[in-house]
């Protein structure tokens, strides 16, 4: 199992102790029957001080004992996860327990610090605690782009490594060498072109260039790239094939050129 996927598991578990916790707050106050609504309409609604009039005395209702010291394990350890992988979150996170600003005069502690709470006050609670765990829910979302991030930025480098080595290779007259490498380079990012779109185009894994090319036309490039590529195909092929007759430098030159510039206009989505 990678970290990923432990991580996801971890967050599962809190969310279903963050459940039992509000349903173990329904069962000793009120059942929470409304409608449901977005998260900007819950934080809304946490937001504002409510006023129920100077001869009106609302119904109050006792948590749970133990609801303090559950949400405060819950709490931790959700912290914890939204610390080490989303820290410009934590504020935000820490915000809704503890409020430091000027959103609203009630915070999660000062709910749970009551021995009994209003209606409205509970619902408001409630509210807070699923805000918190949408942010907690976030995370994995957030690590995969950033990994994603990374996997690009390390593609990248390699492919500007090896076209530097075709460069190098042409360089010193070894033509052939450095045709051959500048075709496994676009063969790759042909391929990586189509795993990546959405939703991923497949091919067979020994596709060639021309294959590959004709499964990029129309749903990633338009007819005119797929001529250029074209052109690329048949520059590898005199490099490829001993039986042609050798490739002139200006050829090779023309076949990293026309990959470096294919890597640009057309990158990784």
């Amino acid at each position: 199992m990678t970290m990923l996927s432990k991580l996801k598991e971890a967050i599962r578990e809190l969310e279903r102790q963050k459940n039992e916790l509000l349903e173990a707050i329904q069962v000793t106050g009120w059942k929470d029957d409304r409608p449901r609504r977005k998260t900007r309409e819950i934080r809304e609604r946490t937001d504002i001080l409510l006023d129920f009039g100077e001869n009106v005395i609302p119904a109050t209702a006792p948590l749970p004992l133990n609801a303090g010291v559950t949400y405060q394990k819950w709490f931790s350890a959700a912290r914890v996860i939204i610390a080490k992988n989303q820290p410009d979150r934590l504020s935000e996170f820490d915000s809704l327990y503890s409020r430091k600003d000027s959103r609203g005069p009630y915070a999660i502690k000062d709910y749970l610090g009551k021995p009994n709470i209003e209606k409205e006050q509970q619902f408001r609670l409630m509210d807070l605690i699923n805000t918190q765990f949408e942010i907690l829910a976030a995370v994995p979302e957030h690590l995969e782009y950033s990994l994603y991030d990374i996997e690009l930025t390390a593609y990248s480098i390699l492919m500007d490594d090896e076209l530097g080595a075709a460069r190098y290779l042409l360089k010193n007259g070894f033509l052939r060498s450095a045709g051959a490498l500048a075709g496994v380079i676009l063969e790759r990012h042909l391929k990586n072109l189509l795993s990546k779109h959405t939703p991923p185009i497949k091919y067979p894994k020994k596709a060639t260039l021309a294959p590959l090319n004709d499964l990029c036309k129309d749903k990633i490039y338009d007819v005119t790239v797929w001529r250029k590529v074209q052109h690329l195909f048949d520059l590898r092929n005199l490099c490829d094939h001993d039986k042609e007759r050798e490739p002139t430098k200006e050829e090779v030159a023309e076949l990293i050129d026309g990959v470096s510039a294919h890597l640009k206009n057309h990158p990784t989505p």
